[in-house]
């Protein structure tokens, strides 16, 4: 079984130039555990994308028998952690399938799941048409994808045509800077883009942008929050690789206090960690659904 020391990596290039996305499962044992729901306040992402799932799956279960189990399908995959954490939590009730154009994540997702004898399809496809008949699933989870796709527009669409009529769309999307991401409008307006993975960013658009293509591809929006305005503050790390680049000069007092506020959060992890993701939450919870910063939870049902 993988350990975290054995993970590739979050967010990691390598050297053939693919971007790699490999972490553990959050729920380490089936079924899962209240506690183990419990530990979703920090990652403020997955607390309402798995949610949403989660009450998906509850509403239909009122409708019909599971015999016929709810097929839930995680579009950009990864090296599967979400795959697993589904089936932890739902056990027989759900199906769970994956596909990624990385095939060095599928391959690598593919003996994560045989070690930790998940009943679980892994599958690479080509990033346009999805390998699957139309409405073939209840429910499809997706996250940091979206920005990394050439054809948004293809891409929701082929969401659409696999859901199932009144299907589950828990996504979260990059997105252009809004007005509310003070700090990383300013060090932009001035040529320093501190996104972490621009290179690999190729569709970023703004709030009302993605609610348009969203809802243009057939989607009913329930709701649409950001995460992590105060990001400076609660991820300095995402800044520091720019701020501190050799030969940078400018933005001396941002430098001295990202310096300040990298050395702390170091010092002080995994307590630190901890402590910026339960903020996440907290103000995804209070302010998100009126902050524009650069990323969004949204939670919706196909038309």
């Amino acid at each position: 079984m993988n350990s975290k020391k054995e993970n590739l990596g979050w967010g990691k290039t390598t050297e053939a130039g693919a971007e790699i996305w490999d972490a553990n499962p959050i729920f380490l044992q089936m079924p899962a555990r209240r506690r183990d729901w419990l530990k979703l306040v920090f990652y403020p992402k997955k607390f309402f994308l798995y949610q949403y799932i989660k009450k998906a799956l509850q509403e239909e279960i009122k409708h019909r028998d599971l015999s016929d189990p709810f097929t839930i399908l995680d579009v950009g995959c990864g090296t599967g952690s979400t795959v697993i954490d589904f089936k932890r939590a739902f056990g027989r009730r759900v199906d769970v399938t994956g596909i990624d154009v990385v095939r060095l994540q599928i391959d690598i997702g593919r003996k994560k799941i045989k070690e930790r004898a998940i009943n679980a399809e892994l599958d690479w496809y080509d990033g346009k048409q999805f390998p699957f008949s139309d409405k073939t699933f209840d429910a499809v989870y997706t996250s940091d994808v979206l920005g990394h796709v050439a054809g948004v527009e293809l891409w929701l669409s082929e969401i659409n045509r696999v859901l199932k009529s009144g299907g589950a769309l828990a996504m979260f999307a990059e997105s252009k800077l809004g007005r509310h991401a003070l700090v990383r409008n300013y060090l932009f307006k001035r040529g320093l883009n501190v996104d972490p993975h621009k290179k690999y960013h190729i569709s970023l658009y703004s709030k009302n942008g993605l609610k348009r293509l969203v809802e243009g591809a057939g989607f009913e929006i329930e709701s649409m929050r950001s995460v992590f305005w105060a990001s400076f503050f609660a991820h300095p790390d995402e800044f520091y690789h720019e701020l501190n680049a050799s030969g940078q000069r400018g933005f001396f007092v941002l430098r001295m206090i990202n310096k300040l506020l990298t050395f702390v959060k170091k010092k002080a992890h995994p307590v630190s960690t901890a402590a910026s993701e339960l903020y996440g939450l907290v103000e995804a919870c209070l302010i998100g659904k009126w902050i524009e910063a650069q990323g969004y939870i949204i939670l919706g049902k196909k038309s």
